[in-house]
């Protein structure tokens, strides 16, 4: 279990890379520090780099991340997340549609630069 933080080269937006399993703990562990990060650089885009790395929540653990962690833990609901994953993972997927219908704005990329590009738009 284990993930690399960092800002990007032009502090527009968090990078977040997985590596190893994505677990809901691993989310909650991730979630933890991106919240910290954003208390203290007020940056709200995230860019979760999951390629190589397959959601292993299941069902019902998306539910509570997207429903109750993410809130607990004290995510701000004006973020702006992509996730990049590989172009034959479809695992993310449905974290995309429960962190949407829970309020949060949330998009599965397959390419790092439409990643990024979604990330940009409409920063100053």
């Amino acid at each position: 279990m284990s993930f690399k933080i960092s800002v990007s080269e032009n502090s527009k937006y968090i990078i977040g890379k997985v590596d190893g399993q994505l677990t809901r703990e691993m989310a909650q562990q991730l979630t933890k520090e991106y919240v910290k990060l954003i208390k203290s650089t007020g940056i709200k885009r995230i860019l979760n780099d999951v390629r190589d790395v397959p959601n292993e929540m299941g069902i019902l653990n998306a539910y509570e991340y997207a429903y109750r962690d993410v809130q607990d833990l004290g995510l701000p609901r004006n973020i702006r997340a992509a996730i990049v994953a590989d172009g034959d993972d479809v695992s993310h997927e449905f974290q995309e549609t429960v962190a949407n219908n829970a309020g949060y704005y949330v998009k599965v990329f397959y390419s790092f630069d439409q990643a990024v590009e979604w990330l940009l738009e409409d920063i100053h």
